[in-house]
């Protein structure tokens, strides 16, 4: 049992399993707890999901896995850690019962032992995959900075984000005046019925900016505007404004969509493609876009 002789801390870093070499048992190899001290700020505990060595997620049942988390619900009770950050797909489906670790990794996920020890657990790439491919460092050492800022120093933001839905031509053509000049940057985003430009409708779109947020429904079964082509003139004044920039994500999804309205926004800048500028080995999604630039911002990351 690898957690008997360990304090109590506020991280956990949960490894496979145990790792036996030289005559001796640990969660983690030294290369492995290297890149663990390198990537943290802080002091951290360690500790097997799986307390047999050398086990990998193909030679143990659902039995065995039952078993042993009994083991690893006591480990966690005997350390009462913040935050639990299990390491690969066998720590994190020994812990929350669920695989996947490429798209889960950076997700937060609460758990509480029958004994009542309750944490958060924030799965990570395991050391070995990021050793062995080092473009897999800069999210293992995003997801582990962002999971400590939020659940164990608790630097979170409310946001306090607001928007206004228009519903009226008046309000739409206000928006436009308000834009038709502007030199300020907006960011504009479109919930469509499908992914074909050509049969699908844009159902809503968002605009934007320093001054405000506005919601405008196009296509949407409950828009007073539902297939009303008068709309398009104060959307043109907008996004065709030569003075500011305008940002989407993916943009040339959005823009294909807007085209076909007759809307052809210029001084447009790609989220998307400016990250791929930045660093072309991570994931480039909106959702983790916003898991690494504003952990903060989300109620679980």
């Amino acid at each position: 049992m690898d957690y008997e002789g360990i304090e109590q801390s506020d991280v956990l870093f949960l490894s496979d399993s145990l790792k036996y070499k030289y005559g001796e048992v640990n969660p983690f190899s030294s290369q492995e707890i290297s890149l663990l001290e390198e990537c943290s700020s802080f002091e951290f505990a360690v500790a097997a999901s799986v307390k047999c060595p050398s086990v990998r997620e193909a030679d143990i049942s659902p039995t065995d896995m039952k078993t042993c988390r009994s083991h690893l619900e006591a480990t966690i009770d005997k350390i009462r850690p913040k935050l639990v950050i299990p390491c690969g797909n066998l720590a994190m489906k020994m812990l929350i019962k669920k695989s996947g670790i490429t798209d889960k990794r950076g997700s937060s996920y609460s758990y509480e032992t029958p004994e009542g020890t309750t944490c958060m657990v924030v799965p990570i790439f395991h050391p070995y995959s990021v050793i062995k491919e080092p473009r897999h460092r800069f999210l293992f050492e995003t997801d582990i900075k962002n999971a400590y800022e939020k659940y164990v120093l608790g630097n979170t933001n409310s946001g306090n984000f607001k928007y206004k839905v228009l519903m009226t031509m008046e309000e739409v053509t206000e928006l436009a005046e308000s834009l038709k000049h502007t030199d300020k940057t907006i960011a504009v985003d479109l919930e469509t019925t499908g992914l074909n430009f050509l049969k699908d409708r844009i159902q809503t779109i968002g605009i934007s900016s320093e001054d405000g947020n506005w919601v405008i429904p196009v296509n949407h079964k409950d828009s007073p505007f539902y297939q009303d082509p008068a709309l398009h003139s104060p959307l043109q004044t907008i996004l065709e404004n030569p003075n500011n920039k305008k940002v989407f994500h993916n943009a040339k999804f959005d823009l294909k969509f807007l085209i076909n309205y007759g809307i052809r926004p210029v001084n447009v800048w790609d989220t998307k493609i400016m990250q791929h500028l930045l660093d072309e080995n991570v994931p480039k999604s909106l959702m983790d876009l916003v898991k690494m630039y504003f952990p903060t911002e989300l109620e679980n990351l």
